[in-house]
């Protein structure tokens, strides 16, 4: 084979490969980094006594809307449990799996995202960016201090309780439907979880007087152009329990 006909067949070797790969790059969709949230503080503890100390507090993302890439807020994904060594198993996987996959893990384990009471929440649910987040999912002692009702709020700084000052979301209820929300056992409105509700994991080896709520959070973005969502890492905010007995 002759100089020519070598150069000339690797020009076109080479242009069919830089071909190839701008139509493969049309058909990638763009992936946006997005920041996690920030745990303030400690986490809550399902294994505190103290029920004062059983609220989430964080602070949501900074706003990085660039070009068509949009900062669309917090999505809080829950599960709720009635045994502690499955839910503490389950977190200890989901903390195994890298961040970028991390979502997609809890959706598979059937955590649902938190809703609001009074109809269809916005989406995500927190859309507020580079603020504290406050959210207790049951009452506690609510006949004689309103500070720790079951509410979603955020602030310019980290809360321990529900101040009137706060900027209200609303009343957390769970994804399975609005009216239902998380003082299980008080009313009809709050009622104890069943086997066949969709964010509840049951199991018969125990005791069906407390609840166990495990729940994350996660930044999310889009791209505007096509509509591609980003996610950032899920966020471990922690466990509560509720018991049927708690005082609320």
């Amino acid at each position: 084979m002759g100089i020519r006909t070598f150069q000339r067949k690797a020009v076109a070797f080479l242009l069919s490969c830089l071909c190839s790969l701008f139509f493969f790059s049309c058909g990638l969709e763009t992936s946006y980094y997005v920041d996690s949230p920030a745990i303030v503080g400690t986490s809550p503890s399902h294994g505190s006594a103290d029920k004062a100390l059983h609220f989430f507090c964080f602070r949501t993302a900074e706003d990085t809307s660039s070009g068509s890439f949009s900062y669309l807020g917090t999505e809080i994904y829950y599960k709720i449990y009635n045994n502690v060594s499955l839910m503490e198993s389950r977190v200890s996987s989901l903390e195994s799996v890298p961040d970028s996959s991390r979502r997609d893990s809890l959706i598979s384990y059937g955590y649902k995202t938190l809703n609001l009471g009074g109809g269809a929440a916005p989406s995500p649910l927190i859309q507020e960016s580079d603020v504290y987040a406050y959210i207790r999912l049951a009452d506690y002692n609510t006949s004689n201090s309103p500070d720790y009702k079951a509410v979603i709020c955020t602030s310019s700084s980290a809360m321990t309780r529900y101040e009137g000052s706060a900027t209200l979301i609303g009343e957390p209820r769970r994804n399975i439907n609005s009216g239902y929300g998380f003082d299980f056992g008080r009313d009809s409105s709050n009622p104890v979880p069943v086997s066949s509700d969709s964010d509840y994991s049951a199991s018969s080896s125990t005791v069906r007087d407390s609840y166990y709520i495990d729940v994350y959070a996660v930044t999310v973005g889009e791209d505007t152009a096509d509509g591609t969502k980003s996610y950032s890492g899920a966020v471990h905010l922690g466990s509560v329990t509720v018991s049927t007995s708690d005082n609320f």
